[in-house]
């Protein structure tokens, strides 16, 4: 086991499928934090009149809340919530719900027009249909109302919509008048990036460099208000914040150190190091998303090697020799099979859709392109990689590694992104075929680097397990 205190005990493998189902979602709900940790959500100033429950500082989400209500021209309109709804084939809509009510006194309203914002899309549905009227921008209520009535509208639209504010217009008498009411997102950006593993320690996330999930990121509001939240199983973030016409700075922060007992960060910098110095990006949000906020992180190839060698990373993993065996005995529904060939279809699939397309895609005849692969003629640095890879990947898939889940999948971002890079400067060559490949003079020394220590890190892991041998016959 690792003996790191915040490691997930992870050794039953039947929860993979589930950890490499997850998509990138929008964090619209991330980490929840008590109400006691928050002093008030991160908006604009001059919405101090609105009070939300329950929301992520840094976030506009009423979560079915409601607002103070707000005067306009002596009518009064009071948001009654947000509303999320499917349909018998999955579609997500949100409603959003609005009183108004005059005052008694004022002269009856002749409309009541809600600004569409183009974020939201056009409605798919709207109350009271009467006397309603749609355009790009708006929807206008041309019925009139009397200073003594009052009555409710909706709009629906398609999707999840976070809330915003947008504009509301009544006009009462000779009088026109426009104020800000909660609405659907206008107002609300993004801030997103990834953490990922930076192979060749160019600073910059390749499109051959994968990310690393479970990984705790800050955001810090420039008023100290905090929220966090852990990276996909991609190493993507994304923080939806509320800013509304202002410009409001913000710090997003990778941190060695954590509340969260179940995330990677501290064992992600007791084995990597970091090449964005320092791990932190101070970022101003006026008017538009926030991308590219990447984190880039090298493992520290020694130490982890003087970690397989001395204990503190303890593992069960078998090296090529054990696989290539029981590849062939599955094969030919060999007695000694300790795998049976419909376990290695699904080890084999589940490594196809790991972290990158390359380097592994075995086609209708998975188990004999995978024994190709590791009984290829190894005269390339290339060939070497790609033996101990897949060999990692199938101790992985299997429930073989470490203790650790997050730390071998970092490890084999690593090895992915180093053979990715190689393959993709390389002529096109067929890695399912078992001919001697040519040998290759590489230029880019950072590639070589790259590919030395993951071959190195990687053989390390597949042979520094407990476990069995490899069979007989």
């Amino acid at each position: 086991m690792y003996t790191n205190n915040k490691i997930r005990k992870t050794t039953n493998f039947d929860s993979w499928p589930t950890f490499f189902g997850l998509m990138l979602v929008f964090a619209f709900a991330a980490t929840v934090q008590s109400c006691s940790d928050m002093s008030s959500s991160i908006t604009d100033p001059d919405k101090k009149d609105i009070t939300i429950s329950n929301v992520e500082p840094g976030q506009t989400l009423f979560l079915g809340s409601t607002s103070e209500p707000v005067l306009i021209n002596g009518y009064t309109i009071s948001f009654s919530g947000k509303s999320i709804n499917t349909d018998t084939e999955g579609n997500i809509y949100s409603t959003f719900t609005y009183n108004v009510a005059g005052d008694g006194v004022t002269a009856a309203s002749n409309n009541f027009i809600m600004e569409v914002p183009a974020c939201a899309g056009t409605p798919i549905a709207y109350t009271p249909l009467q006397s309603a009227k749609v355009s790009s921008s708006s929807i206008t209520w041309e019925a009139s109302l009397s200073s003594s009535s009052n009555r409710n509208y909706s709009i629906t639209y398609a999707g999840d919509l976070p809330v915003g504010f947008v504009d509301a217009t009544i006009n009462s008498g000779n009088t026109t008048e426009t104020k800000e009411v909660p609405g659907p997102c206008k107002g609300i950006y993004s801030i997103s990036g990834y953490v990922y593993v930076d192979a060749n320690s160019n600073e910059i996330k390749d499109q051959n460099e994968s990310g690393l999930g479970n990984v705790t990121v800050h955001l810090v509001h420039e008023s100290g208000e905090k929220l966090s939240q852990k990276t996909t199983s991609t190493g993507s973030y994304l923080f939806s914040v509320f800013t509304g016409s202002r410009s409001v700075d913000f710090t997003i922060e990778v941190r060695d150190e954590t509340a969260d007992m179940t995330d990677f960060n501290e064992q992600l910098f007791n084995s990597y190091t970091a090449t964005t110095m320092p791990p932190s990006y101070d970022i101003t949000v006026a008017g538009s998303n926030s991308s590219g906020n990447d984190f880039g992180f090298l493992p520290e190839t020694q130490k982890i090697l003087n970690q397989f060698s001395d204990g503190t990373i303890l593992l069960n993993t078998e090296e090529p020799k054990f696989w290539i065996q029981q590849l062939r005995f599955a094969s030919r529904n060999n007695k000694n099979a300790l795998i049976s060939a419909s376990e290695f279809q699904g080890y084999l699939t589940e490594i196809e859709g790991l972290l990158l397309e390359e380097p592994f895609q075995f086609g209708d005849n998975k188990i004999e392109n995978a024994l190709n692969i590791l009984t290829r003629p190894t005269k390339t640095d290339l060939d070497r990689l790609l033996v101990e890879l897949l060999t990692a990947e199938l101790n992985i898939v299997s429930g073989r590694g470490s203790n650790s889940l997050d730390f071998d999948l970092a490890l084999i971002s690593f090895g992915e992104s180093a053979a990715a890079e190689l393959l993709n400067s390389l002529p096109a060559i067929s890695l399912m075929s078992n001919s001697t490949t040519e040998t290759i003079q590489y230029n880019n020394t950072s590639s070589l680097r790259s590919t030395s220590d993951a071959e190195l890190l990687l053989s390390s892991f597949n042979r520094s397990g407990s476990g069995g041998g490899v069979g007989t016959n």
